[in-house]
């Protein structure tokens, strides 16, 4: 609690001016975050980037994919399962999304925008920073 620039670093956030207090004010919400996928991916749920994802137009076309595919193996028709699968899987879209949980309804984040963001987010407060030692 005693090192950070977020919120609740209250004594090392007091050390700065009342211009770099107000601007990490600014950037509270994101500091939190941060904070909460931090936490989770350290200490309880591994970070998974999902291979495919389906869009919702086409849901019902990969169910009724995976219902026939099950018909096919029930008829021991593995050829059908085959070209089943390829058409199912034609369906995925790489879409890469993080969350550190779906149990807790967290949000996605789109994984790559995310980290550009985060990167120059964490330039900005960096370059801050050198000004506020500056001063």
């Amino acid at each position: 609690m005693w090192v950070g620039l977020g919120k609740k670093n209250k004594a090392v956030r007091r050390s700065f001016s009342d211009g770099f207090q107000a601007y990490l004010s600014d950037l509270d919400n994101w500091f939190d975050n941060l904070e909460n996928f931090r936490h989770a991916l350290a200490h309880r749920i591994p970070l998974y980037v999902a291979p495919f994802v389906i869009l919702q137009a086409n849901e019902a076309t990969y169910r009724d994919l995976e219902d026939r595919k099950s018909e096919a193996i029930a008829r021991r028709d593995f050829a059908d399962h085959d070209r089943l699968s390829a058409e199912q899987a034609a369906l995925g879209v790489f879409w890469p999304s993080m969350t550190h949980s779906f149990e807790e309804k967290a949000h996605h984040v789109a994984f790559h925008a995310q980290m550009l963001a985060d990167f120059n987010t964490i330039e900005e407060i960096g370059l801050k920073i050198l000004e506020e030692l500056d001063g």
